[in-house]
């Protein structure tokens, strides 16, 4: 467990012993303007996601059988988790109406453009692409984005898009 620096000593002694609002905002304020430039961003990584789904069983079902991912066991009302292969959480809720996890844009890839909200990076694309073909799954066709890898876009059977990439350094 990492001590407690000064400035989180501070930071606690202002929000919890300190009730005065004004006092507290200028301390805090005094506080950001000290820390140095070089300061970790504050978020880690993303430890999970949530997906909208029209039936939880069907869809584990579905993301076990195409994409080969480990459904762990949860209550029959609590949705389902998915695992990728580095360990990553993907849950599956179910939505009372019919919605994705799509949304419309036109800064992306031309006027009023789809967009996908997850890119899944994978070892051998030309490989997924094709399982996912073969599978019947509404595949989009590989492209070469040049330093940005191969990529291309494939829905779920909810209709939710998503993006897969390969590193173009990866061999």
């Amino acid at each position: 467990m990492t001590a407690l620096t000064k400035s989180d000593r501070l930071y606690i002694e202002t929000h919890l012993i300190t009730k005065g609002g004004a006092f507290m905002a200028e301390k805090e304020l005094n506080q950001t303007q000290e820390q140095p430039a070089t300061q970790a961003p504050m978020l880690k990584r993303v430890s999970h996601n949530y997906l909208p789904v029209s039936n939880v069983e069907l869809a584990s079902k579905w993301y076990k059988e195409t994409l080969g991912l480990t459904v762990k066991p949860r209550g029959p009302a609590d949705g389902a988790i998915l695992v990728l292969g580095n360990g990553q959480w993907l849950f599956l809720l179910e939505t009372k109406e019919k919605r994705t996890a799509n949304f419309v844009t036109d800064q992306w890839d031309g006027h009023e453009y789809e967009m996908f909200s997850l890119t899944f990076e994978v070892e051998n694309i030309v490989e997924v692409h094709k399982r996912l073909r073969e599978s019947g799954v509404y595949v989009e066709p590989l492209n070469d984005q040049g330093s940005c890898g191969l990529q291309f876009k494939f829905k779920d059977p909810d209709g939710n898009k998503f993006n897969v990439w390969q590193d173009v350094d990866q061999n």
